[in-house]
């Protein structure tokens, strides 16, 4: 598959992965198809840029940026494999205004068990106030 910017917001991801490479895990349940992040980072981010994920589940966006030459930075409640930093979504340890773009897939809610962490966003419910503050 040739990998070029779509022109439309209806992108066509056939699978998790694109190239001979694979981008994250298609086993984790939510996991973001890399193709989306490869069409935002190609069209707002730079080689040498850094991007920060502070949901990175199982490392798409970790994949996508060194394909990119962009600096990725990935914190998790629950670290899938090791270049996932454990921290809170709410409260990375990162000095402010040291990323150029932050890409989020936010958790779905109630409806994907991520952690038995109690801090894990996912467990509140879309529909309730608690959601949103978290976000």
């Amino acid at each position: 598959m040739k990998l070029e910017l779509q022109s439309t917001t209806f992108w066509d991801y056939p699978s998790q992965s694109y190239g001979a490479s694979k981008k994250g895990s298609r086993y984790y349940e939510g996991v973001t198809p890399a193709f989306i992040i490869w069409n935002v980072l190609s069209r707002y981010t730079k080689v040498g840029d850094t991007v920060l994920d502070p949901m990175c589940g199982s490392g798409t966006t970790l994949d996508v940026c060194k394909d990119l030459g962009r600096k990725g930075l990935g914190f998790d409640l629950k670290p899938f494999r090791e270049d996932i930093v454990l921290a809170d979504a709410r409260k990375i340890p990162l000095p402010a205004n040291s990323v150029h773009c932050v890409f989020v897939d936010p958790p779905y809610s109630t409806h994907i068990e991520y952690s038995d962490d109690p801090r894990c966003i996912g467990k509140l419910d879309a529909q309730g106030k608690e959601y949103y503050a978290a976000m």
